[in-house]
């Protein structure tokens, strides 16, 4: 490692050693969460427009996934991308093919040659890729795991964090802190500046009416709100006038989906299942033309809140000041109060009533804008409905 003192003040030592040394930079974050990379996404942006003017070469290591989506957000001079390929290795039918992307994937982040690769995230695939990178110095953004391969070790608390900073987002800025990295003063999401307002052709006949995003999933079961109450809601939304969308992907989501259009009855016919036909920027594209969204703590309604749709998350369990989104127009429903002193998101003895006990009725009065839109839609198109402020940067 030569000179670099990786005992001392990261901040004192760290940042002097790489600039010395070719001024590279590579931050390992091939999550697979939507929610984490837009809750970091500020301080990614931030370190990309730093990068830039500094004439620092820096490679963004991304889930393959997010590529359309979030390349045109980091997109800079002097940025380069590697994607892990994590779909392809989920194929059975491909090992061959994903054992070379794999490889390759590696190898492209080797060749990189940086001199600091650093993680945000505790997974393993952020962790494991770290390691293998070749890098003059490699940091981990945790220290509880991962005990080889890395030259030091940030202490980075995310769950207990101070009154005020509880959000995830401060974990984030204090790992970029920590390595003398700017950060950020506004605690927001990144600006988004390739997303135009745009309905699927599936549902373009239905655009006379305003539209509501309903997304029933969530990545786990302590996540999701009943679909009965699913069922509810959009029947009520319905009636207001709104024509109901259904997002989502997988089967689990499918089959949540078609519980919903089954048990609206007739209703169904102002109601379009979406699920698995739209890819990240197509759903991006239908959030800016909707105008409202109730959904689930998931990946989707953190976008939705990113793009500044208006709208309601439903929480159970999770810890919602962790993970809360952070546009203003976003409110949160949470009943903790019901949980027992035992309760955890794998073990409860009631049932999550945490999200049963939410009903229908504290959802739409959330949103008391869903009335006026309606009224609204009666003198004007869908698209001057809305008239919250989105985090969309427009071109030109």
């Amino acid at each position: 490692m030569g000179d670099v003192d990786l005992t001392a003040d990261p901040i004192k030592t760290m940042y002097p050693a790489w600039v010395k040394r070719g001024r590279r930079i590579a931050l390992i974050n091939p999550t697979k969460y939507l929610g984490n990379l837009l809750l970091s996404g500020q301080h990614i942006q931030h370190l990309v427009a730093y990068c830039a003017d500094e004439g620092v070469e820096l490679l963004l290591v991304l889930d393959s996934g997010f590529r359309e989506l979030f390349e045109p957000v980091f997109q800079a001079p002097g940025v380069h991308f590697v994607y892990y390929p994590r779909q392809l290795l989920k194929a059975r039918r491909q090992r061959l093919k994903a054992a070379g992307a794999w490889l390759a994937c590696v190898r492209d982040i080797r060749r990189f040659q940086a001199d600091l690769a650093f993680t945000i995230e505790e997974d393993s695939v952020s962790h494991r890729l770290a390691q293998l990178s070749a890098a003059r110095v490699r940091v981990s953004s945790t220290e509880a795991r991962y005990r080889l391969g890395f030259d030091k070790y940030l202490q980075v608390e995310r769950a207990n964090r101070a009154a005020g900073e509880r959000s995830i987002w401060f974990a984030y800025r204090e790992i970029f802190s920590q390595l003398a990295l700017p950060v950020p003063g506004e605690k927001t999401y990144p600006v988004f500046s390739s997303i135009a307002a745009k309905v699927p052709p599936i549902a373009r006949e239905q655009t006379g009416r305003p539209l509501f995003i309903i997304h029933a999933g969530a990545s786990k079961p302590y996540k999701r709100w009943p679909v009965a109450s699913f069922i509810e809601l959009a029947s009520r939304v319905i009636e207001r006038g709104y024509h109901v969308v259904l997002i989502g992907a997988g089967a689990g989501d499918a089959a949540l989906n078609r519980a919903v259009l089954a048990g609206l009855g007739e209703s169904h016919r102002q109601c379009t299942d979406l699920c698995d036909r739209l890819d990240l920027k197509s759903l991006a594209e239908l959030f800016a033309a909707a105008d409202f969204i109730v959904g689930n703590d998931s990946g989707p309604s953190h976008l939705a809140s990113a793009l500044g749709l208006p709208g309601v998350v439903i929480f159970g369990p999770t810890i919602e000041a962790i993970w809360r989104p952070l546009g203003p127009q976003t409110r949160v429903i949470q009943h903790r109060h019901v949980c027992l002193s035992d309760c955890t998101r794998q073990h409860c003895r009631q049932a999550y009533a945490c999200l049963s006990t939410i009903q229908t009725d504290e959802v739409l009065e959330s949103v008391p804008e869903v009335n006026a839109a309606v009224e609204s839609a009666a003198v004007g198109s869908v698209s001057g409905i809305r008239s919250h402020n989105v985090r969309i940067k427009q071109n030109g």
